[in-house]
This record gives C-alpha cells, structure tokens and sequence, in this order.
C-alpha cells in the first residue's frame, strides 16, 4: 500500500516537472522570439530638426540638402520631410540646379562621412547621402530651365536626376512636355524618356 502512494507521488512529482519544463521552454522561447524580433527591427537612430547636409569632393561643396527634419533609421535609411531643398554645384561652386518638395527618403553611405563633421550633431547627421526618392510633386531648376514632375529619383553616388513620370519645364531649352527624363549633373544634360511635346530650342554651338 505505501509502495503504491510512493508511486503515485513520484508521478504527481514527475507530472508537475513535466509541466514546469514546459512553461519554462515555452517562456524562453517566446523571450528568445522577442530579442530576434528587436533585433531584426529597424529603429530610428536619430532626429535632427531645420537640418543641413553639405556634400564636399575634395574640398569642393558638391550638393547641399536641407528641410525641416530627417530621421536617421538602424538600416541606414532616412527620411526628411518640410520645405525640402536639395542644390547641386558646378566645379566652380556655381548652383546649377535647385530641386524643393516636401517629402524624401533614401539611402545613407555610414562609412563615408562629410567634410564638416560636428560631433556635437546627432548620430548619422554627417553621413553623405547616397540617394533619395521624392515621392510626391516636384519643383526643379536645371540651369534656368524651371518645372514640375513628381517621384523624382536623385543618384548622388552617380550624379544623375531621373523620373518615369510626366513633367513640365520651362526655360532657355523651351516649353517641354514629356513622360519622364534624365539628368547628368556633371553633363549638365537634359533627356527625355518618351512623347516629347513642346516648343524645344536648340542650345547654340560655342565653336
């Protein structure tokens, strides 16, 4: 008889471990998932408020971005938004183009840092910006041509300005229409993708 209580106890006390394993794997587990969880999440770094990003290429400003605020994020994105302004300069510092709208996002280059760095700046502030998406309407100056367009792609890495979308301009290369364009910034060249319309005038040859 007491063998048999000794039984029963020993599988209670065997049924309770079971039980308290479980609980146990089951809290780690779910502990476990939410360290992955955090640590795959992408978190802001940093937030910077009526900012400036300058660009120099040896010693020479290149590009300068500017706006309201800009959040710097774990996967080395960004995203701006208010009054956004970004310009681009000739090698003699001459601003040759002017683009404003109000929302941007893109990639930044961690490993390369601009010239004017201020550790006084928040984390990221100094890193150079690789590219930027402008997702809604666009204002631009290439040179004096002046229009409008939206989902604007800006390649800093490359020096280039493109959209797939419909624009307007006008300026000293005519009144365009067309469905989207390109733009070499050290070419200084404008093309269009597709359905050129307008009144286009031919620049002059220096020779």
């Amino acid at each position: 008889m007491l063998g048999r209580l000794y039984a029963v106890i020993f599988i209670c006390a065997v049924i309770v471990a079971l039980w308290y394993q479980r609980k146990f794997l089951e809290s780690s587990a779910k502990e476990l998932n939410t360290q992955l969880t955090f640590e795959n999440s992408v978190l802001s770094t940093s937030t910077a408020m009526n900012f400036q990003n300058f660009s120099y290429e040896n010693g020479r400003l290149k590009y300068s971005f500017s706006g309201n605020k800009i959040t710097y994020f774990t996967d080395n994105h960004f995203e701006a938004e208010g009054n956004l302004v970004y310009e681009a300069f000739d090698t003699e510092e001459k601003k040759t183009i002017t683009i404003k709208t109000d929302k941007a996002f893109g990639q930044i280059d961690a490993n390369k840092q601009n010239d004017s760095q201020n550790d006084t700046l928040p984390i990221a502030t100094n890193s150079r910006i690789k590219n930027a998406t402008l997702p809604g309407d666009v204002f631009f100056d290439f040179d004096g041509n002046v229009g409008k367009a939206n989902q604007v792609f800006i390649d800093m890495e490359n020096e280039f300005i493109s959209s797939k979308k419909p624009f307007t301009s006008n300026g000293p290369q005519g009144n365009l229409k067309g469905n989207g364009f390109k733009y070499s910034i050290p070419e200084e060249e404008f093309r269009i993708n597709s359905n050129v319309n307008g009144d286009v005038k031919l620049k002059e040859s220096k020779n």
